[in-house]
């Protein structure tokens, strides 16, 4: 069985700011004072980064904020982060940040728990919360996707094959199956171990 005491943070545990949603609050024209309020969803606490946003001659945004050690000592922040932009297909433009360690081009930028900058998901070093389960948990977790699944299907075939659906759940099944296997080597495992200590 994989353990983590050493793992690596997640996106979903870090502050991001998007330039999908700074386009979808029509932030990326012209010049915009705005700010970004989160709320850590365990102890309720609102974090809040100031934003101003300018695209017009030289496009950046500008970042500020004060961030608060664990004694109680408090730093303020004001710095920019470039905006990049590539053309579409169509015309236009699309923005993206410029990473200011590494110089990626990035579509989302991340202050990473006990980080003080905002920076790319590369330079933070951050993982994605699926990929730090182990098998017991990603066992428990495709289970419960089965059983949504069985739970929304209203058909099972339309003209003589599986809807998408059902064919989800197939994939799905035979996930669970796999973590299934995997959670009842490590389950004998562990009881082969307690075994031989006694």
């Amino acid at each position: 069985m994989r353990y983590y005491y050493n793992r690596k943070a997640t996106v979903e545990e870090s502050y991001d700011i998007s330039t999908k949603y700074l386009k979808q609050m029509k932030l990326l024209s012209g010049k915009h004072s705005t700010s970004i309020t989160w709320t850590h969803n365990q102890s309720n606490k609102t974090s809040t980064v100031g934003l101003d946003i300018d695209v017009t001659d030289d496009p950046h945004i500008r970042l500020y904020y004060t961030t608060t050690d664990r004694d109680g000592t408090k730093t303020d922040y004001d710095y920019e982060v470039s905006l990049v932009t590539t053309d579409c297909y169509f015309g236009g433009v699309r923005y993206w940040f410029g990473c200011d360690s590494c110089g990626r081009r990035v579509g989302v930028i991340y202050l990473a728990p006990n980080d003080t900058h905002f920076r790319c998901r590369h330079c933070n070093n951050l993982s994605y919360r699926s990929r730090n389960r182990c098998n017991l948990e990603s066992f428990g977790h495709i289970s419960r996707q089965v059983d949504k699944l069985r739970s929304e299907i209203k058909r099972w075939t339309y003209e003589g094959k599986p809807t998408r659906k059902v064919r989800q759940l197939q994939k799905a099944e035979q996930k669970a199956a796999r973590y299934g296997g995997y959670a009842m080597s490590h389950i004998e495992n562990f009881k082969a171990r307690l075994r031989r200590k006694s």
